[in-house]
C-alpha cells in the first residue's frame, strides 16, 4: 500500500496531537511520583534525626 504525502502528514499530525499531551501526562505523572518520593523521604530524616537529638539532650 502506497501512503500519499498528504495522507503520510495527515496521519503524523493526527498522532502528534494525540501523543504529545499522552506523552506529556505522563512524564508529569512519573516525575510528580519521584518528587513527592524524594520529599517524603527527606521529611523522613529530618524528622528521624530532630527525634534522635531531642532524645540525646532529653
Amino acid at each position: 500500500m502506497r501512503l500519499s504525502t498528504e495522507d503520510f502528514f495527515l496521519y503524523l499530525t493526527v498522532a502528534l496531537i494525540v501523543l504529545i499531551p499522552l506523552v506529556g501526562r505522563v512524564y508529569r505523572y512519573v516525575t510528580a511520583r519521584q518528587v513527592k518520593r524524594m520529599l517524603r523521604d527527606q521529611f523522613r530524616t529530618q524528622t528521624d534525626d530532630a527525634h534522635k537529638k531531642n532524645s540525646k539532650s532529653g
